[in-house]
């Protein structure tokens, strides 16, 4: 009975030394090993940091780029950002068992993502963006089941977004702008992301309709699908994220109605849903909810209707385009109160009535851009009192008259000043001369009369100078000679004489 007894021990202790020689043994030399694989795949190292560093000669937890933990001392951050390192990423990585986060980003790196990354099970944040990554998304990262941040953008990934990603409830902001993904997003997108705040992943090719499903996300603040090839309508229950405060949709194939609901969320602080085809009209209460409205960038649509006076309620508001749509009626008298709007595009409309200049008391703003529409009155001789930070004025093609008010040069900051193809009478005011700061000048297809001022030549910094079609008179100034960065010249079909006139390009052509 003894024997057997000694027997049966000496079996199981046989028993479990196989089975442990047969597990690999993790540890410290494990993190070594794969340090020293990662650094093996580094083809480019212009600061010399993993060649003269990362030594054996010397503890890895000392290495740059390197932090462990002080328990275990194995390896719990990797950080390479922005050292210049060219290569391919080592499978070993995912041998790191202890990484908490790698950050690879800025950087040169190429190749696939290796799949071994998923068995980082620890791993928090995974920053890979500013890359030449290539491939797809591993499906297997649906299995880091504690990440949080996951950021791949700026590289070259291709195929689907792995869906198995959107089951991760711990995930707080996914970045994969700026790749070639495929694929349309899961219908149930947020079902499983009570967590999720960011998700970017604009500058894509992804296709289908937008999930109304991210209703469900009601901690998410950022989202931006911009720049793919979306389509369907925007989900009216996107009205329900309570806590957004950026919504980018611009540059896809959307198509229905502006819903209302999205202007019920206080929170909002950009809206952008330009290029697309949207129709119906701004709701009339558009501002009433969201006060702290910052961009609304709706431009190039099929938007209808009037400009709501309840827009000044957007008090926030600094940038407003709503260009190249259908909108009619008049630019409300309310907008005078906008004191924080410095963009105002509204070219290519079918507004009507006089300029807002009589009512519009807002020195913040910067650019003006009215052209295309049916707009009459002058400009006013107060308008850069009222506007004195003005850098672009653009008002072609409407049906403006009078004169140039010669006060437009107290708009120091002006860059362009564009009027052309209106009723403007009278001469062109010397003092444009002292606006240095201007770059370009439209002023063709009017009635204006008198010579060209020599004051132009002032202007060194001037690259287009349109004064055609036209009924100015005399010689053309030689000064013009001066505008040394000056790259297009047309003043035909005007009365100019001189002999100065053969050597400027579209000069000589009179009517």
């Amino acid at each position: 009975m003894g024997n057997i007894t000694i027997f049966l021990i000496s079996l199981a202790v046989n028993c479990c030394f196989w089975a442990s020689a047969a597990i690999p043994i993790i540890n410290s030399s494990t993190d070594e090993s794969a340090l020293l694989a990662f650094k093996a795949k580094i083809t480019q190292d212009p600061y010399n940091i993993l060649l003269k560093n990362w030594t054996q000669g010397t503890p890895f937890c000392n290495w740059i780029g390197i932090t462990c933990s002080h328990r275990h001392q194995r390896v719990k951050a990797l950080d390479l950002s922005s050292k210049g390192l060219k290569g391919t990423i080592a499978k070993e990585v995912g041998n790191l068992s202890f990484l908490i986060s790698v950050n690879l980003s800025n950087n040169n790196f190429q190749g696939n993502i290796p799949d071994e990354l998923s068995h980082l099970r620890r791993l928090r944040g995974l920053y890979m963006q500013l890359n030449e990554l290539s491939g797809q998304i591993p499906e297997s990262f649906g299995f880091l089941n504690r990440i949080q941040e996951l950021f791949l953008y700026n590289n070259s990934l291709s195929g689907p977004i792995p869906p198995a990603i959107f089951n991760i409830s711990s995930f707080q902001v996914i970045d994969l702008m700026y790749n070639f993904l495929r694929g349309s997003l899961p219908m149930d997108i947020c079902n499983n992301l009570p967590n999720l705040q960011s998700l970017n992943v604009s500058h894509n090719q992804l296709e289908g309709q937008i999930p109304e499903s991210f209703s469900r996300c009601s901690e998410i603040k950022f989202l931006a699908l911009s720049y793919n090839e979306f389509t369907g309508s925007i989900p009216r229950k996107l009205g329900n994220l309570s806590k957004l405060e950026q919504l980018y949709l611009s540059r896809n194939n959307l198509t229905g109605e502006l819903p209302s609901t999205i202007f019920n969320i206080s929170s909002l602080t950009i809206l952008q849903a330009a290029y697309n085809r949207i129709s119906g009209s701004l709701p009339h209460d558009i501002c009433k909810k969201t006060p702290r409205l910052e961009i609304l960038y709706i431009f190039a649509n099929q938007l209808g209707g009037q400009i709501p006076s309840s827009i000044s309620a957007c008090r926030s508001l600094k940038y407003l385009s709503l260009a190249y749509n259908n909108i009619s009626g008049f630019i409300p008298a309310e907008m005078g109160n906008m004191s924080a709007l410095q963009l105002l595009h509204l070219i290519s409309n079918n507004l009507t009535g006089e300029l807002p200049f009589n009512f519009f008391n807002i020195s913040s703003l910067t650019e003006i851009v009215l052209g295309y529409n049916r707009f009459t009155g002058n400009l006013p001789e107060d308008l850069c009192f009222r506007h004195p930070n003005l850098e672009f004025l653009e008002i072609e093609s409407n049906q403006i008259f009078g004169n140039i008010p010669s006060s437009i040069s107290l708009c120091s900051a002006l860059s362009t000043i564009a009027l052309t193809t209106n009723y403007l009478t009278g001469g062109i005011p010397p003092q444009i001369g002292n606006i240095t700061t201007l770059q370009n000048l439209y002023l063709s297809e009017n009635n204006l009369t008198g010579s060209i001022p020599a004051e132009i030549g002032n202007i060194i910094g001037l690259q287009h100078l349109l004064l055609s079609d036209n009924n100015l008179t005399g010689g053309i100034p030689a000064e013009i000679g001066n505008i040394i960065g000056l790259q297009v010249l047309y003043l035909s079909d005007n009365y100019l004489t001189g002999g100065y006139c053969r050597f400027i390009y579209h000069g000589c052509v009179n009517k």
